[in-house]
């Protein structure tokens, strides 16, 4: 169909757009041009410009800058997690970050303001850092300075609570907009030591939010705290918007610069609209936020060209954990960097594209990457498995490890791993002390940076604690203060103070500690214990490595526990990394027990998704499957090691009406066991390409199905009342318009694989027009290939389209058709009639 090939245009472009980008070199903390760094953002009617160049930009939001819910409860986040999270928006070439807790902290422990007119000014020290780091690495900030809705840091239903007040009182009485009031000034005023500057007086802020959706704003409200803003931080902008839709009390307020719309899910035809009418009002357009889930390459492109877009800020972007994989969040919006998935690859490509398009050549600053770290190398039934700590930027991974010493020399054990791979098992465990070292690799495979190395030996479990908080450590006194140190952290007592940290871990065996000092005299005493109570001095041996000095205990008989006892001292030497050796708590015994594997033998018609399957096997590791079409499992069509779970779902579906044999096979360090009942053999059924079941709404599926832009309008709907007798239809009712043809456009989540079928069969209906017809379409392999097929039965009825019927549409590239990698399914509306309903269910590959 006409306009169908724009997509796969766009996407080259963006791609294009996003591989353009250089890698840098600069050193950790690199500044941006101080003119750059203490510039102002500003405003010339509806659009903003920096150093007289217009200002548009793209980033994210990351909410959780001041104070996280992501750490097992409510805690301030680390500079590790802060650093990362702004280099990975960085990454991704956002100039600016939206952060609610930076600005939003009422009513809980840990808030700026706890209870009305108590302030916890120690909130501060991690909005500080965020803001110090985004102002180093080139970032705008977006703050709300309250919210809508009174999640973990507060909203100002907080305000009206504490005075017994309704909530929409907080608009109109005296006494919530005096409160709310003083609290801005707090926050405004508060000067942050990292930049010597009152918050209200960094041009790092690019703007204040009245608010994060607020929902019931009037215009005098606006026109009152946007003056009051103005008033108090002159040079920075005022920002509103509501949860749904343009704010006509933002758009009607003379006080209020930025107009924040938000969008779930993302449309961008709903955002040009929009942006047209907010500009139109001589005010400067922001999507704040919209959903990642809904946005395309073909969305990011008409963004980028919208020149009524001034930003847009996805929803909403995570960094790593603290010691290995990524940070989890339990909405479906979560973004992590490069990707999780194909599909979560190609949000952050479009994102990061639009981002790059709209902030044009303005300088920036280098961004070093943060080399990975290995955080631990553990035992599992005497299999090593190391677990590394990202790096913002990185594409990939190599662990690599060495048998001679930490200087190496090294071997790869694994590349092109993802964060999500960690922990990584090496199958090829030696019976030997190892060192493991972890790489962080760009998109062409390069190194970046790498990790110092962790050793381990046999019988033996390693861990390094890079300080960056204390959930590593048992105990530590309050004396203790912790300082950012490049990517590091220091942690000391404060001067002429005493202080101690201890680790405990069960037969611990060695540990090491690293000091920023070469003055012997200001090290702490090392003590061990075998009870936690009664404590005794150790000698460590002292090596310098440096300007650091490292204390070294080797040989601790399983003592369980270490500590570091600082004396009062004027320049305690900081603590820097420390790390620890214990007896492996998951030895290998023996090989592993015995086990079975479903699919069971002989088992017909199974479904091409069905995962693999077993129960636990007493001692295992980890498991293999090898699959095959062979008997003899020669030339396997699927082999994957390393799995540690009792279940396996491949990345591709099996082909449908297809014979296969299987064998999984459980492995410890002192051998290996094939399920019981191995090896299997099953047949597979038809292929499901698309039931429509998995959509929990009419706003899911169109999101899934969204129509072909160059076409007509195309509303797509759930329909229980039409379906092949269970569950939901897809209802499309369409209208051709001016463009002549209307479709709906479905690019899979994986690609499918119809190898083994010789038709695609589907479910049908029409509404009775004259000359209704449906042409299904595909990409297979990179090729379209499209048939049309009548549509007359009112009542619905199964429709089987042998794929040799399917040709190359004369607009498209030719080629020969190779149905084992399927992308994208298609459905376009035709007949006498402009205008029509359809009914589509249960689209399989079939023979």
């Amino acid at each position: 169909m006409p306009g169908t090939a724009r997509r796969t245009t766009t996407a080259a472009t963006l791609a294009a757009a996003c591989l353009a980008v250089a890698a840098t070199t600069a050193p950790a903390g690199a500044r941006p041009p101080a003119a750059a760094a203490d510039a102002f953002v500003t405003r010339d009617g509806a659009h903003l410009a920096l150093q007289g160049d217009p200002f548009r930009f793209g980033g994210t939001n990351l909410y959780w800058l001041g104070l996280d819910e992501n750490v097992g409860g409510v805690d301030y986040p680390t500079n590790y997690r802060i650093d990362d999270a702004l280099k990975t928006a960085r990454a991704m070439n956002a100039t600016v970050i939206r952060s609610h807790t930076l600005g939003t902290s009422l009513g809980c422990a840990k808030c700026i303001q706890p209870a009305l007119g108590h302030y916890n000014d120690a909130a501060f020290a991690g909005i500080d850092y965020a803001v110090s780091r985004s102002r180093a690495l080139g970032l705008r900030l977006v703050v709300p300075l309250t919210d809508q809705w009174t999640y973990y840091s507060g909203g100002y239903t907080n305000i009206t609570g504490w005075l017994g007040l309704e909530p929409k009182a907080f608009y109109t009485d005296a006494r919530a907009i005096a409160a709310y009031k003083e609290y801005i000034a707090h926050v405004l005023n508060h000067v942050n030591p990292y930049t010597g500057l009152a918050l209200k007086d960094d041009p790092t802020v690019m703007s204040w939010s009245l608010g994060n959706e607020l929902n019931d704003m009037t215009t005098t409200w606006a026109d009152d705290l946007g003056a009051y803003l103005h008033k108090l931080a002159p040079r920075q902008l005022v920002a509103a918007g509501r949860q749904q839709g343009v704010d006509a009390a933002a758009l009607a307020s003379a006080q209020v610069d930025i107009v924040d719309v938000h969008y779930y899910p993302s449309s961008a035809a709903t955002e040009a609209a929009d942006a047209k009418a907010v500009t139109a009002k001589g005010k400067v357009y922001l999507a704040g936020e919209h959903g990642t889930t809904s946005v395309t390459a073909a969305d990011a492109l008409a963004l980028a060209d919208d020149p009524n877009v001034t930003g847009a800020l996805s929803w909403s972007l995570f960094g790593h954990a603290d010691d290995h994989g990524y940070v989890q969040h339990d909405d479906t919006f979560t973004l992590h960097h490069p990707g999780d998935s194909a599909a979560m690859r190609a949000i952050v490509l479009a994102e990061s594209a639009f981002a790059l398009t709209v902030a044009g050549d303005r300088p920036r600053p280098a961004v070093a990457p943060t080399p990975p770290l290995v955080t631990s190398v553990t035992k599992s039934a005497g299999i090593n498995q190391i677990a590394w700590r990202g790096t913002a930027g990185a594409d990939s991974y190599r662990v690599e490890r060495a048998t001679a010493g930490a200087d190496g020399p090294y071997t790869t054990v694994a590349t092109g791993l993802s964060d999500n791979d960690a922990p990584y098992l090496d199958p090829a465990t030696p019976a030997t002390p190892a060192w493991y070292r972890a790489v962080a690799l760009d998109r062409a495979g390069r190194p970046l940076a790498t990790s110092p190395a962790l050793a381990t030996a046999p019988g033996q479990d390693s861990a390094a604690d890079p300080l960056q908080s204390f959930v590593l450590t048992s105990s530590h006194s309050d004396t203790l203060t912790t300082t950012p140190d490049g990517d590091g952290v220091r942690v000391a007592p404060a001067p002429r103070k005493s202080g101690q940290i201890t680790w405990s871990r069960p037969g611990l065996t060695g540990f090491q500690a690293d000091f920023a000092t070469l003055d012997r005299s200001a090290l702490p005493t090392v003590q061990t214990s075998a009870d936690g109570v009664t404590w005794v001095n150790a000698t460590p041996t002292p090596q310098r490595r440096g300007d650091h000095t490292l204390l070294t205990l080797d040989n601790l008989r399983a003592t369980g526990h270490v500590r570091l006892d600082w004396r009062a001292d004027a320049h305690p030497a900081p603590l820097t990394g420390a790390t620890w050796r214990a007896a492996t708590a998951s030895p290998a015994t023996g090989k592993p027990g015995a086990f079975q594997q479903t699919p069971a033998a002989g088992a017909t018609g199974v479904d091409t998704r069905t995962p693999f399957t077993w129960t636990a096997a007493p001692g295992a590791a980890y498991y293999t499957l090898t699959v095959s079409k062979n008997a003899d499992l020669s030339a396997p069509v699927l082999q994957a090691t390393s799995i540690r779970g009792t279940t396996y779902a491949p990345a591709a579906n099996l082909q449908p009406n297809t014979t296969y044999h299987y064998t999984v096979t459980a492995v410890n360090a002192a051998g290996s066991t094939p399920a019981g009942n191995a090896p299997v053999t099953f047949t597979t059924g038809d292929l499901v390409v698309d039931n429509f079941e998995s959509y929990a709404s009419d706003s899911a599926l169109a999101t899934a199905y969204p129509r072909n832009t160059g076409g007509g309008a195309v509303t797509t709907t759930l329909d229980t009342a039409h379906a092949d007798g269970t569950g939901h239809s897809l209802r499309a009712a369409y209208d051709h318009g001016a463009p002549g043809y209307a479709g709906i456009i479905r690019t899979l989540p994986t690609p499918q694989d119809w190898g083994g079928a010789t038709a695609l069969r589907l479910w049908a209906r029409s509404d009775g027009s004259p000359g209704q017809a449906l042409t299904v379409q595909f990409v297979a392999n990179g090729i379209y290939w499209e048939t049309t097929v009548p549509l007359t039965d009112t009542t619905g009825t199964n429709l089987t389209i042998p794929l040799d019927t399917f040709k190359n549409p004369a607009w498209a590239t030719p080629g020969i058709l190779d149905p084992g990698k399927v992308t994208q399914l298609s459905f376009y509306f035709n007949g006498q009639a402009a205008t029509g309903t359809t009914w589509i269910d249960s689209v399989t590959a079939t023979r």
